[in-house]
Protein backbone atom coordinates (compact mmCIF):
# COMPACT_ATOMS: atom_id res chain seq x y z
CA UNK A 1 0.00 0.00 0.00
CA UNK A 2 1.22 3.48 -0.84
CA UNK A 3 2.26 5.13 2.46
CA UNK A 4 1.07 8.53 1.22
CA UNK A 5 -2.53 7.47 0.68
CA UNK A 6 -5.14 5.91 2.93
CA UNK A 7 -6.76 2.71 1.80
CA UNK A 8 -10.30 3.42 0.61
CA UNK A 9 -12.87 0.80 1.54
CA UNK A 10 -16.44 0.56 0.26
CA UNK A 11 -19.21 -0.50 2.63
CA UNK A 12 -22.54 -0.14 0.79
CA UNK A 13 -24.57 -1.13 3.85
CA UNK A 14 -22.99 1.38 6.24
CA UNK A 15 -25.50 4.12 5.44
CA UNK A 16 -28.53 1.88 6.02
CA UNK A 17 -26.94 0.44 9.15
CA UNK A 18 -26.43 3.88 10.70
CA UNK A 19 -29.81 5.18 9.52
CA UNK A 20 -31.46 3.67 12.59
CA UNK A 21 -29.52 6.10 14.80
CA UNK A 22 -30.75 9.66 15.46
CA UNK A 23 -27.53 11.34 14.24
CA UNK A 24 -27.91 9.79 10.76
CA UNK A 25 -31.62 10.60 10.61
CA UNK A 26 -30.84 14.23 11.41
CA UNK A 27 -28.09 14.25 8.80
CA UNK A 28 -30.49 12.91 6.16
CA UNK A 29 -33.18 15.50 6.94
CA UNK A 30 -30.55 18.25 6.95
CA UNK A 31 -29.24 17.06 3.58
CA UNK A 32 -32.71 17.21 2.00
CA UNK A 33 -33.45 20.68 3.38
CA UNK A 34 -30.06 22.08 2.36
CA UNK A 35 -30.42 20.64 -1.13
CA UNK A 36 -33.81 22.34 -1.56
CA UNK A 37 -33.01 25.79 -0.19
CA UNK A 38 -29.61 26.04 -1.91
CA UNK A 39 -31.20 25.14 -5.24
CA UNK A 40 -34.08 27.61 -4.89
CA UNK A 41 -31.88 30.51 -3.83
CA UNK A 42 -29.18 29.52 -6.30
CA UNK A 43 -31.61 29.72 -9.23
CA UNK A 44 -32.28 33.40 -8.57
CA UNK A 45 -28.61 34.08 -7.75
CA UNK A 46 -27.65 32.61 -11.12
CA UNK A 47 -30.31 34.44 -13.11
CA UNK A 48 -29.61 37.77 -11.39
CA UNK A 49 -25.86 37.52 -12.04
CA UNK A 50 -24.97 37.54 -8.33
CA UNK A 51 -22.73 34.47 -8.37
CA UNK A 52 -19.72 35.96 -6.59
CA UNK A 53 -21.94 37.51 -3.94
CA UNK A 54 -22.39 34.06 -2.46
CA UNK A 55 -18.64 33.58 -2.14
CA UNK A 56 -18.24 36.86 -0.23
CA UNK A 57 -21.12 35.99 2.13
CA UNK A 58 -19.71 32.51 2.74
CA UNK A 59 -16.39 33.92 3.88
CA UNK A 60 -18.07 36.49 6.08
CA UNK A 61 -20.04 33.62 7.61
CA UNK A 62 -16.77 31.85 8.36
CA UNK A 63 -15.59 34.95 10.21
CA UNK A 64 -18.78 34.85 12.28
CA UNK A 65 -18.22 31.18 13.06
CA UNK A 66 -14.65 31.86 14.19
CA UNK A 67 -15.84 34.67 16.49
CA UNK A 68 -18.57 32.44 17.96
CA UNK A 69 -16.04 29.71 18.72
CA UNK A 70 -13.71 32.28 20.29
CA UNK A 71 -16.47 33.66 22.55
CA UNK A 72 -18.16 30.33 23.22
CA UNK A 73 -21.46 31.39 21.63
CA UNK A 74 -23.93 29.55 19.41
CA UNK A 75 -22.22 29.57 15.98
CA UNK A 76 -25.33 29.69 13.79
CA UNK A 77 -26.75 32.95 15.12
CA UNK A 78 -23.38 34.76 14.95
CA UNK A 79 -22.80 33.32 11.47
CA UNK A 80 -26.16 34.65 10.34
CA UNK A 81 -25.44 38.09 11.81
CA UNK A 82 -22.14 38.39 9.93
CA UNK A 83 -23.73 37.08 6.71
CA UNK A 84 -26.60 39.54 6.84
CA UNK A 85 -24.24 42.46 7.55
CA UNK A 86 -22.06 41.60 4.55
CA UNK A 87 -24.98 41.06 2.17
CA UNK A 88 -26.76 44.27 3.20
CA UNK A 89 -23.50 46.20 2.84
CA UNK A 90 -22.99 44.90 -0.68
CA UNK A 91 -26.61 45.61 -1.55
CA UNK A 92 -26.43 49.18 -0.24
CA UNK A 93 -23.23 50.03 -2.10
CA UNK A 94 -24.66 48.48 -5.26
CA UNK A 95 -27.91 50.44 -4.90
CA UNK A 96 -26.12 53.76 -4.47
CA UNK A 97 -23.77 52.98 -7.38
CA UNK A 98 -20.77 53.99 -5.26
CA UNK A 99 -18.47 51.52 -6.99
CA UNK A 100 -18.55 48.45 -9.18
CA UNK A 101 -19.99 45.24 -7.71
CA UNK A 102 -16.77 43.26 -8.05
CA UNK A 103 -14.82 45.89 -6.10
CA UNK A 104 -17.06 45.90 -3.01
CA UNK A 105 -17.39 42.10 -3.13
CA UNK A 106 -13.61 41.76 -3.28
CA UNK A 107 -13.12 44.19 -0.36
CA UNK A 108 -15.69 42.45 1.85
CA UNK A 109 -14.38 39.02 0.86
CA UNK A 110 -10.84 39.95 1.92
CA UNK A 111 -11.89 41.82 5.06
CA UNK A 112 -13.98 39.03 6.55
CA UNK A 113 -11.42 36.39 5.64
CA UNK A 114 -8.80 38.45 7.48
CA UNK A 115 -11.15 38.72 10.48
CA UNK A 116 -11.63 34.95 10.50
CA UNK A 117 -7.86 34.35 10.59
CA UNK A 118 -7.50 36.97 13.33
CA UNK A 119 -10.20 35.34 15.50
CA UNK A 120 -8.65 31.89 15.05
CA UNK A 121 -5.22 33.21 16.05
CA UNK A 122 -6.71 34.64 19.28
CA UNK A 123 -8.03 31.26 20.41
CA UNK A 124 -6.06 30.05 23.45
CA UNK A 125 -6.49 26.45 22.31
CA UNK A 126 -7.08 25.33 18.75
CA UNK A 127 -10.68 24.19 18.41
CA UNK A 128 -11.74 21.14 16.43
CA UNK A 129 -14.82 23.12 15.35
CA UNK A 130 -12.71 25.19 12.97
CA UNK A 131 -12.13 22.38 10.40
CA UNK A 132 -15.81 21.42 10.55
CA UNK A 133 -16.81 25.02 9.77
CA UNK A 134 -14.26 25.24 6.96
CA UNK A 135 -14.91 21.87 5.34
CA UNK A 136 -18.30 20.88 6.77
CA UNK A 137 -19.51 17.73 8.49
CA UNK A 138 -23.20 17.03 8.20
CA UNK A 139 -22.95 14.06 10.58
CA UNK A 140 -22.14 16.13 13.67
CA UNK A 141 -24.85 18.78 13.57
CA UNK A 142 -25.86 19.68 17.12
CA UNK A 143 -29.57 19.46 18.18
CA UNK A 144 -29.81 23.24 18.50
CA UNK A 145 -28.28 23.82 15.06
CA UNK A 146 -30.57 21.15 13.61
CA UNK A 147 -33.68 22.82 15.02
CA UNK A 148 -32.60 26.21 13.70
CA UNK A 149 -31.87 24.62 10.32
CA UNK A 150 -35.44 23.29 10.11
CA UNK A 151 -36.95 26.62 11.15
CA UNK A 152 -34.95 28.78 8.77
CA UNK A 153 -35.27 26.30 5.89
CA UNK A 154 -39.06 26.39 6.02
CA UNK A 155 -38.96 30.17 6.40
CA UNK A 156 -36.76 30.52 3.31
CA UNK A 157 -38.97 28.18 1.24
CA UNK A 158 -42.18 29.99 2.24
CA UNK A 159 -40.79 33.46 1.54
CA UNK A 160 -39.35 32.41 -1.83
CA UNK A 161 -42.70 31.06 -3.04
CA UNK A 162 -44.57 34.09 -1.73
CA UNK A 163 -42.38 36.53 -3.69
CA UNK A 164 -41.43 34.19 -6.57
CA UNK A 165 -43.35 36.07 -9.29
CA UNK A 166 -42.03 39.43 -8.18
CA UNK A 167 -38.45 38.13 -8.07
CA UNK A 168 -38.87 36.65 -11.53
CA UNK A 169 -40.18 39.96 -12.89
CA UNK A 170 -37.36 41.90 -11.20
CA UNK A 171 -34.75 39.51 -12.54
CA UNK A 172 -35.60 40.07 -16.19
CA UNK A 173 -36.96 43.62 -16.22
CA UNK A 174 -36.26 45.64 -13.10
CA UNK A 175 -37.34 48.97 -14.57
CA UNK A 176 -40.73 47.63 -15.63
CA UNK A 177 -41.11 46.04 -12.20
CA UNK A 178 -40.61 49.44 -10.58
CA UNK A 179 -43.12 51.07 -12.91
CA UNK A 180 -45.71 48.37 -12.19
CA UNK A 181 -45.54 49.11 -8.47
CA UNK A 182 -43.41 46.22 -7.24
CA UNK A 183 -41.27 47.28 -4.22
CA UNK A 184 -38.00 46.39 -5.95
CA UNK A 185 -35.72 47.91 -3.31
CA UNK A 186 -37.42 46.10 -0.41
CA UNK A 187 -37.55 42.77 -2.23
CA UNK A 188 -33.88 43.08 -3.21
CA UNK A 189 -32.86 43.41 0.44
CA UNK A 190 -35.20 40.57 1.42
CA UNK A 191 -33.55 38.40 -1.20
CA UNK A 192 -30.08 39.29 0.07
CA UNK A 193 -31.13 38.29 3.59
CA UNK A 194 -32.48 34.99 2.22
CA UNK A 195 -29.13 34.32 0.53
CA UNK A 196 -27.39 35.03 3.85
CA UNK A 197 -29.71 32.72 5.76
CA UNK A 198 -29.25 29.92 3.22
CA UNK A 199 -25.47 30.09 3.42
CA UNK A 200 -25.56 30.32 7.23
CA UNK A 201 -27.71 27.23 7.79
CA UNK A 202 -25.72 25.24 5.21
CA UNK A 203 -22.29 26.17 6.54
CA UNK A 204 -22.03 23.49 9.21
CA UNK A 205 -22.95 20.74 6.76
CA UNK A 206 -21.10 21.80 3.61
CA UNK A 207 -18.36 24.08 4.95
CA UNK A 208 -17.43 27.70 4.26
CA UNK A 209 -15.19 26.75 1.36
CA UNK A 210 -17.74 24.53 -0.41
CA UNK A 211 -21.14 26.06 0.40
CA UNK A 212 -20.74 28.47 -2.51
CA UNK A 213 -20.76 25.48 -4.87
CA UNK A 214 -24.11 24.24 -3.57
CA UNK A 215 -25.64 27.66 -4.20
CA UNK A 216 -24.51 27.81 -7.82
CA UNK A 217 -23.99 24.31 -9.25
CA UNK A 218 -27.47 22.72 -8.94
CA UNK A 219 -29.04 25.76 -10.59
CA UNK A 220 -26.30 25.83 -13.25
CA UNK A 221 -26.87 22.13 -14.01
CA UNK A 222 -30.64 22.65 -14.33
CA UNK A 223 -30.11 25.74 -16.49
CA UNK A 224 -28.42 23.59 -19.12
CA UNK A 225 -31.52 21.44 -19.60
CA UNK A 226 -34.55 23.72 -19.78
CA UNK A 227 -35.84 27.02 -21.13
CA UNK A 228 -38.75 27.28 -18.67
CA UNK A 229 -38.46 28.96 -15.29
CA UNK A 230 -40.71 26.65 -13.23
CA UNK A 231 -39.02 23.59 -14.69
CA UNK A 232 -35.68 25.21 -13.85
CA UNK A 233 -36.71 25.48 -10.19
CA UNK A 234 -37.89 21.85 -10.08
CA UNK A 235 -34.77 20.50 -11.77
CA UNK A 236 -32.47 22.56 -9.57
CA UNK A 237 -34.28 21.30 -6.47
CA UNK A 238 -34.02 17.70 -7.68
CA UNK A 239 -30.30 18.03 -8.42
CA UNK A 240 -29.73 19.72 -5.07
CA UNK A 241 -31.47 16.99 -3.05
CA UNK A 242 -29.97 14.17 -5.13
CA UNK A 243 -26.46 15.51 -4.64
CA UNK A 244 -26.79 16.11 -0.88
CA UNK A 245 -28.45 12.76 -0.14
CA UNK A 246 -26.28 10.89 -2.63
CA UNK A 247 -23.15 12.60 -1.35
CA UNK A 248 -24.11 11.73 2.23
CA UNK A 249 -24.55 8.07 1.24
CA UNK A 250 -21.20 7.97 -0.60
CA UNK A 251 -19.38 9.74 2.23
CA UNK A 252 -20.56 7.12 4.72
CA UNK A 253 -20.02 4.18 2.37
CA UNK A 254 -16.48 5.25 1.45
CA UNK A 255 -15.68 6.96 4.77
CA UNK A 256 -15.02 10.30 3.08
CA UNK A 257 -15.67 13.92 4.15
CA UNK A 258 -19.35 14.68 3.58
CA UNK A 259 -19.01 18.26 2.29
CA UNK A 260 -16.45 17.51 -0.40
CA UNK A 261 -18.29 14.35 -1.49
CA UNK A 262 -21.55 16.26 -1.93
CA UNK A 263 -19.90 19.01 -3.99
CA UNK A 264 -17.99 16.46 -6.12
CA UNK A 265 -21.25 14.67 -6.95
CA UNK A 266 -23.12 17.83 -7.95
CA UNK A 267 -20.14 18.86 -10.11
CA UNK A 268 -20.37 15.56 -12.01
CA UNK A 269 -24.10 16.18 -12.47
CA UNK A 270 -23.32 19.61 -13.91
CA UNK A 271 -20.77 18.15 -16.35
CA UNK A 272 -23.28 15.56 -17.58
CA UNK A 273 -25.96 18.25 -17.95
CA UNK A 274 -23.56 20.42 -19.91
CA UNK A 275 -22.65 17.57 -22.27
CA UNK A 276 -26.27 16.64 -23.06
CA UNK A 277 -27.58 20.21 -22.92
CA UNK A 278 -30.09 21.02 -25.69
CA UNK A 279 -29.05 24.66 -25.37
CA UNK A 280 -25.47 23.79 -26.25
CA UNK A 281 -26.57 21.67 -29.21
CA UNK A 282 -28.73 24.48 -30.57
CA UNK A 283 -26.24 27.27 -29.88
CA UNK A 284 -24.74 27.13 -33.35
CA UNK A 285 -28.16 27.82 -34.87
CA UNK A 286 -28.26 31.20 -33.17
CA UNK A 287 -26.01 32.59 -35.88
CA UNK A 288 -27.92 31.22 -38.87
CA UNK A 289 -29.45 33.90 -41.12
CA UNK A 290 -33.17 34.60 -40.78
CA UNK A 291 -35.51 35.83 -43.50
CA UNK A 292 -37.55 38.81 -42.44
CA UNK A 293 -41.22 37.77 -42.82
CA UNK A 294 -42.26 41.26 -43.80
CA UNK A 295 -39.44 42.77 -45.77
CA UNK A 296 -37.80 39.65 -47.19
CA UNK A 297 -34.33 40.70 -46.11
CA UNK A 298 -32.13 37.76 -45.11
CA UNK A 299 -30.34 39.02 -42.03
CA UNK A 300 -29.63 37.54 -38.61
CA UNK A 301 -29.41 40.62 -36.43
CA UNK A 302 -29.11 44.38 -36.79
CA UNK A 303 -30.87 47.19 -38.60
CA UNK A 304 -32.54 46.42 -41.92
CA UNK A 305 -30.86 48.59 -44.56
CA UNK A 306 -32.35 47.07 -47.69
CA UNK A 307 -33.13 50.04 -50.02
CA UNK A 308 -35.79 47.96 -51.81
CA UNK A 309 -37.60 47.03 -48.60
CA UNK A 310 -41.34 47.63 -49.19
CA UNK A 311 -41.59 49.01 -45.69
CA UNK A 312 -38.45 51.15 -45.78
CA UNK A 313 -40.34 54.00 -44.11
CA UNK A 314 -40.69 51.86 -40.96
CA UNK A 315 -37.41 51.54 -39.01
CA UNK A 316 -37.03 47.97 -37.75
CA UNK A 317 -34.33 45.49 -36.83
CA UNK A 318 -33.79 41.76 -36.69
CA UNK A 319 -33.03 40.11 -33.34
CA UNK A 320 -32.28 36.41 -32.85
CA UNK A 321 -35.10 34.68 -30.99
CA UNK A 322 -34.49 32.77 -27.75
CA UNK A 323 -35.31 29.42 -29.31
CA UNK A 324 -32.47 29.93 -31.83
CA UNK A 325 -34.67 28.91 -34.74
CA UNK A 326 -36.27 32.10 -35.97
CA UNK A 327 -35.84 35.82 -35.50
CA UNK A 328 -37.96 38.59 -34.02
CA UNK A 329 -38.69 41.74 -35.95
CA UNK A 330 -38.53 44.67 -33.58
CA UNK A 331 -40.05 48.01 -34.54
CA UNK A 332 -38.17 51.08 -33.35
CA UNK A 333 -41.22 53.07 -32.27
CA UNK A 334 -39.13 56.00 -31.12
CA UNK A 335 -38.23 56.73 -34.76
CA UNK A 336 -41.81 56.62 -36.03
CA UNK A 337 -43.81 59.83 -36.45
CA UNK A 338 -47.10 58.18 -35.61
CA UNK A 339 -48.63 54.94 -34.46
CA UNK A 340 -46.94 51.76 -35.63
CA UNK A 341 -49.21 49.67 -37.87
CA UNK A 342 -49.92 46.25 -36.42
CA UNK A 343 -48.62 44.61 -39.57
CA UNK A 344 -45.18 46.04 -38.86
CA UNK A 345 -44.59 43.85 -35.84
CA UNK A 346 -43.85 40.16 -35.96
CA UNK A 347 -42.95 37.75 -33.19
CA UNK A 348 -41.36 34.45 -33.94
CA UNK A 349 -43.02 31.28 -32.58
Amino acid sequence: MNPFFMEITFNPNAFWKYLQYPFMQKALIAAILIGIICALIGTFVLLRGMVFLGEAIAHSAFAGAALAILLGLDPLLVIMLFSVISSISIGYVNEKKMMKDEIIIGVIFSFFMALAILFISLMPVYSTDVPSILFGNILIISPNTFNLLIFFSFLIIIVIFVIKKELYFMTFDEESAKVSGIPVRLLTYIFLVLVSMTISVSLKAIGAILVFAMIVTPAAAAYQLTFRFNRLLLLAGFFGVFSTVGGLYLSVAFDLPSGSTIVTLITFIFLISFIISPKRRLAHLAHLPTECPYCGEVIDEGSCEDPDCPQSDTPHSHVAHDDHRRGDVVIDKRKLPGKTPSTHEHKGP
